[in-house]
């Protein structure tokens, strides 16, 4: 059985770029700054590819939902080893609304109309960190689900999943068609060549059953209607900031100064630590 997989390729700020949030702290600074395949998405791409490496794939579509500029993306993804790109347009306010129940109901009605295998994302965004899509996608696709995938094996009609988990690692079996969400420690990501993304640099893209990227406003059929839903931000602000500062005398010794400076830091440390005790983990598992 040789799959067909689904690849979510989400467009995000570089994980290089320094965020600057707006003068009106609604949001942050997108425009003028770098943008580029989200590293979770860009690590479910390479292990697609790998599978079709392997003769497990028969096809690879990704689909990356947004503006004009997601095309972009999507170009490297192809240009990566990806056999399709689907453009889902979201504009405007739309756009800024975007939630990942939207997400998941776009790619759970892309994944049945293409009448695909397997439904492979990254396990998270790095601009939002919401770590849902895979699994509302799974939920509402009815399909079995593995998340955070270190290792994935294909065996005959199911999937054998390796699992970062908080305790360890976790093996389980999913049967196919599934979704699995990729976690970092599932492959290194191969770089995509200027020549690779070349061939997919065109500006006038059409949907067309010869043209390798597609394009499709999210007004057109009604499986991939969806309503957003009012979300309204009203601040951001930059992470708290504690400057710590010891003061020390100069008229001490060197050898004075230096071993108040480690009483100090270690009387912190076990602060810290005895904080921590007080503090319990809640461990949700999926039974489904």
């Amino acid at each position: 059985m040789s799959l067909r997989i689904l690849v979510g390729c989400k467009r995000v700020i570089d994980y290089a770029v320094r965020i600057r949030i707006k003068p009106d702290k609604t949001g942050v600074v997108t425009e003028g700054v770098k943008h580029s395949l989200n590293p979770f998405d860009e690590i479910a791409v390479e292990e697609a590819v790998r599978m079709k490496e392997k003769k497990l794939c028969s096809e690879i579509i990704a689909v990356s939902c947004g503006p004009a500029a997601c095309q972009e993306t999507l170009r490297t993804a192809l240009a990566m080893g990806a056999d399709k790109g689907i453009h889902i347009e979201v504009d405007g306010k739309d756009y800024e609304t975007l939630q990942p129940l939207h997400v998941s109901k776009i790619l759970a009605a892309l994944a049945q109309q293409e009448k695909v295998d397997l439904v492979l994302l990254g396990k998270q965004a790095i601009d939002d960190d919401a770590n849902q899509t895979a699994q509302m996608t799974a939920s509402i696709l009815d399909w079995p689900q593995a998340t955070f995938a270190s290792k994935i094996e294909k065996e005959n009609g199911s999937l054998k999943v390796m699992r970062e988990i908080d305790g360890g690692l976790e093996n389980i079996s999913v049967k196919l068609p599934a979704v699995v969400s990729a976690d970092l420690r599932l492959n290194e990501p191969r770089y995509a060549t200027l020549p690779n993304i070349m061939p997919f640099s065109g500006k006038n893209l059409r949907l067309s059953a010869e043209e390798p990227l597609s394009v499709i406003p999210i007004a057109s059929g009604d499986s991939l209607k969806i309503v957003f839903s009012s979300v309204n931000l009203s601040i951001v602000r930059p992470p708290a900031f504690q400057k710590r500062t010891l003061r020390l005398g100069l008229s001490m010794p060197l050898k004075g100064q230096l071993k108040i400076f480690v009483e100090v830091s270690n009387k912190k440390k076990q602060d810290s630590q005895e904080n921590s005790k007080g503090c319990s983990r809640i461990s949700v598992k999926n039974h489904k």
